[in-house]
């Protein structure tokens, strides 16, 4: 499985590089919905599954799955925030993610979402 990784804080991005240092799947990280954005455009068809943080700045993780969206990609999409009281739920539910966990969250929900998604 390939994952784009997409959170604009480097020690959660570090956390989820070592624990997919020793995994099977092919981890990619971004650190900004554009760079995620970017990453997806140069290989449309790579990722399987988007797991992205929801606040962030320039471009927050619902205005990346928003537009990632409109592109019409097999691309199954998890959004993880540490902010779960101002989430607003409605606009989630448009999005139709695939997947949602809460910061902090364990290694092994963290893996258990992925897989769960990703098949």
């Amino acid at each position: 499985m390939n994952i784009l990784f997409c959170d604009d804080n480097f020690l959660m991005r570090e956390i989820i590089k070592k624990i997919f240092s020793i995994r099977k799947d092919q981890l990619e990280v971004a650190v900004d919905g554009h760079d995620a954005f970017e990453k997806i455009q140069a290989k449309p068809n790579f990722f399987d599954v988007l797991v992205t943080d929801y606040v962030m700045p320039g471009l927050s993780g619902m205005e990346l799955i928003e537009k990632l969206r409109a592109l019409n990609l097999p691309l199954k999409m998890i959004m993880v925030t540490g902010y779960s009281d101002d989430v607003d739920r409605a606009a989630l539910d448009r999005l139709q993610l695939n997947g949602f966990l809460k910061k902090p969250f364990t290694e092994d929900a963290f893996l258990d979402c992925v897989k769960n998604v990703g098949g």
